[in-house]
Protein backbone atom coordinates (compact mmCIF):
# COMPACT_ATOMS: atom_id res chain seq x y z
CA UNK A 1 0.00 0.00 0.00
CA UNK A 2 2.76 2.64 0.19
CA UNK A 3 4.43 1.24 -2.41
CA UNK A 4 1.39 2.00 -4.85
CA UNK A 5 0.90 5.59 -2.68
CA UNK A 6 4.51 6.56 -3.38
CA UNK A 7 4.28 5.37 -6.46
CA UNK A 8 0.79 7.37 -6.75
CA UNK A 9 2.66 10.67 -5.68
CA UNK A 10 5.60 10.15 -7.57
CA UNK A 11 3.56 10.19 -10.75
CA UNK A 12 1.32 13.41 -9.72
CA UNK A 13 4.54 15.17 -9.27
CA UNK A 14 5.81 14.49 -12.76
CA UNK A 15 2.71 15.14 -14.23
CA UNK A 16 2.13 18.59 -12.47
CA UNK A 17 6.32 18.98 -13.69
CA UNK A 18 5.28 18.38 -16.99
CA UNK A 19 1.81 20.44 -17.18
CA UNK A 20 3.06 23.31 -15.92
CA UNK A 21 6.88 23.59 -16.48
CA UNK A 22 9.49 24.19 -13.85
CA UNK A 23 8.81 26.81 -11.99
CA UNK A 24 10.47 29.67 -13.44
CA UNK A 25 10.04 32.55 -10.57
CA UNK A 26 12.48 29.86 -8.73
CA UNK A 27 15.88 31.72 -9.06
CA UNK A 28 18.97 30.19 -8.59
CA UNK A 29 19.60 28.87 -5.02
CA UNK A 30 15.56 29.84 -4.55
CA UNK A 31 13.34 27.76 -2.55
CA UNK A 32 10.29 27.03 -4.86
CA UNK A 33 7.27 27.06 -2.35
CA UNK A 34 5.63 23.87 -3.70
CA UNK A 35 8.21 21.68 -3.75
CA UNK A 36 11.37 22.25 -0.84
CA UNK A 37 13.76 22.08 -3.83
CA UNK A 38 16.20 24.77 -5.01
CA UNK A 39 17.69 25.38 -8.44
CA UNK A 40 21.56 25.82 -9.05
CA UNK A 41 22.29 27.30 -12.21
CA UNK A 42 25.16 25.05 -14.43
CA UNK A 43 27.39 27.88 -13.71
CA UNK A 44 27.42 27.67 -9.88
CA UNK A 45 28.13 23.71 -10.25
CA UNK A 46 30.48 24.70 -12.63
CA UNK A 47 32.11 26.69 -10.13
CA UNK A 48 31.97 24.30 -7.47
CA UNK A 49 33.58 21.57 -9.41
CA UNK A 50 36.56 24.19 -10.64
CA UNK A 51 37.04 24.47 -6.69
CA UNK A 52 36.64 21.18 -5.79
CA UNK A 53 32.77 20.01 -4.61
CA UNK A 54 32.44 19.68 -1.12
CA UNK A 55 32.52 15.93 0.16
CA UNK A 56 29.12 16.46 1.68
CA UNK A 57 27.73 16.99 -1.47
CA UNK A 58 26.31 13.99 -3.85
CA UNK A 59 25.12 14.65 -8.01
CA UNK A 60 22.69 12.14 -9.20
CA UNK A 61 22.30 12.09 -12.86
CA UNK A 62 18.24 10.84 -13.38
CA UNK A 63 18.79 10.38 -17.03
CA UNK A 64 19.35 6.79 -18.64
CA UNK A 65 22.30 4.52 -18.37
CA UNK A 66 22.98 4.90 -22.19
CA UNK A 67 22.74 8.69 -22.00
CA UNK A 68 25.18 9.19 -18.64
CA UNK A 69 27.51 6.96 -20.27
CA UNK A 70 27.94 9.15 -23.75
CA UNK A 71 28.55 11.65 -21.20
CA UNK A 72 27.72 12.81 -17.56
CA UNK A 73 29.16 15.30 -14.30
CA UNK A 74 32.20 14.52 -13.34
CA UNK A 75 31.91 12.35 -10.12
CA UNK A 76 28.28 12.14 -10.72
CA UNK A 77 26.46 8.93 -9.56
CA UNK A 78 23.66 7.04 -11.82
CA UNK A 79 20.28 6.86 -10.32
CA UNK A 80 17.90 6.46 -13.35
CA UNK A 81 14.50 8.22 -13.16
CA UNK A 82 13.06 5.11 -13.65
CA UNK A 83 14.42 3.39 -10.50
CA UNK A 84 14.47 6.29 -8.40
CA UNK A 85 11.54 5.23 -5.94
CA UNK A 86 13.64 1.87 -5.22
CA UNK A 87 16.80 3.64 -4.89
CA UNK A 88 16.74 6.78 -3.02
CA UNK A 89 17.13 5.56 0.16
CA UNK A 90 20.59 4.72 -0.69
CA UNK A 91 21.31 8.84 -0.53
CA UNK A 92 22.29 9.95 2.71
CA UNK A 93 19.80 12.61 3.94
CA UNK A 94 22.70 14.37 5.68
CA UNK A 95 24.39 15.16 2.20
CA UNK A 96 23.36 18.24 0.01
CA UNK A 97 22.05 16.04 -2.81
CA UNK A 98 22.03 17.76 -6.95
CA UNK A 99 19.93 16.39 -9.28
CA UNK A 100 20.41 16.93 -12.78
CA UNK A 101 18.02 15.06 -15.87
CA UNK A 102 17.65 15.95 -19.16
CA UNK A 103 16.42 19.27 -18.79
CA UNK A 104 15.02 19.80 -15.53
CA UNK A 105 11.38 18.44 -15.01
CA UNK A 106 12.01 15.04 -13.89
CA UNK A 107 14.83 16.45 -11.27
CA UNK A 108 12.63 18.38 -9.41
CA UNK A 109 10.28 15.67 -9.69
CA UNK A 110 12.45 13.42 -7.86
CA UNK A 111 13.67 16.53 -5.74
CA UNK A 112 10.05 16.77 -4.47
CA UNK A 113 9.68 13.50 -3.93
CA UNK A 114 13.02 13.43 -1.52
CA UNK A 115 11.95 16.64 0.22
CA UNK A 116 8.51 14.74 1.06
CA UNK A 117 10.69 12.04 2.27
CA UNK A 118 13.26 14.14 4.76
CA UNK A 119 15.66 15.39 2.58
CA UNK A 120 16.58 18.84 3.49
CA UNK A 121 19.45 19.52 1.30
CA UNK A 122 18.15 18.96 -2.57
CA UNK A 123 18.91 21.06 -5.79
CA UNK A 124 17.73 20.63 -9.38
CA UNK A 125 20.32 21.62 -12.02
CA UNK A 126 18.43 24.41 -13.94
CA UNK A 127 18.26 23.12 -17.27
CA UNK A 128 19.91 19.84 -16.60
CA UNK A 129 21.97 18.29 -19.40
CA UNK A 130 20.72 20.32 -21.80
CA UNK A 131 22.13 23.71 -20.16
CA UNK A 132 25.49 22.24 -19.30
CA UNK A 133 26.21 21.05 -22.74
CA UNK A 134 25.24 24.26 -23.88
Amino acid sequence: MLKKKALLILALGIWAVLITGCNEKNTAGGDTATTGVKFITVNQLKTELDAGLDENTIIVDLREPILFEKGHIKGAVLVPFADFEKKYSQLDKDKRIILVCHMGPMGEAAGQFLSENGYKQVYNVKGGMRAWEG
